[in-house]
């Protein structure tokens, strides 16, 4: 079954409603001056309370091994996600000293953005790949396209990007992921969901495969 990511996770409830509807993973930002910030305390109560099969994510940004190593240990989390410039080395050292599994955040728009994977196979666990780009026009829109190149890719992934119930089935025609994440489409405000639209989203996911 595709598994599902729900992304901007910032408060119990919300982590509740998703773990009861499906959901898989649920990802908490550990990332200095954002609007999604949760706390190590929080993290750590939610990660206790999650069932043996939803994981937390702790998501960070071009932050040192002994800052991610300290949440690690207070909060218990088994998955990282690294979402700045982290070198594959950094990302596989991280991996072996606290023995958890990495996830790795690529902007993947075009068909050449697969090089840019490449140095990272064998030293991440997966990928989260951000499909969001713009339009001539400027508009909000998904580079379908571009998934085309993922074939050559050994990595399970992930594809985030503005994915919604409505285009989720898209990205599974032009693709073949792991899993797929959603954030802020399935928003009701920056730092809640809206349980409706996660619902749908996670009940169309787990249809397609």
């Amino acid at each position: 079954m595709l598994k599902v990511k729900i992304c901007g996770i910032t408060n119990y409830d919300d982590a509740l409603n998703a773990t009861n509807l499906g959901a898989d993973y649920l990802g908490f930002q550990i990332i200095k001056d954002s609007p999604k910030k949760v706390s190590d305390k929080m993290l750590k109560e939610v990660n206790e309370k999650l069932p043996p099969f939803v994981l937390a994510v702790g998501i960070f940004v071009d932050q040192d091994s002994k800052a991610i190593t300290k949440v690690v240990k207070k909060t218990g989390i088994k998955v990282v996600q690294l979402n700045g410039s982290e070198t594959p080395e950094f990302c596989k050292a991280l991996a072996v000293s606290l023995g958890i599994k990495v996830f790795k955040y690529m902007k993947f728009t075009s068909v050449a953005d697969v090089i840019k994977l490449q140095p990272y196979t064998g030293n991440v666990d997966y990928f989260v790949l951000d499909i969001s780009t713009k339009d001539e026009q400027g508009n909000d829109i998904l580079a379908l396209d571009a998934l085309s190149a993922l074939e050559q890719v050994s990595v399970p992934y992930f594809i985030t990007g503005n994915i919604s119930s409505e285009n989720v089935g898209e990205v599974m025609e032009k693709s073949k992921p792991f899993g797929v994440e959603a954030d802020t489409s399935i928003e009701r405000l920056q730092r809640r969901k809206d349980f409706n639209k996660m619902a749908d989203f996670i009940k169309n996911a787990h249809s397609l495969r």
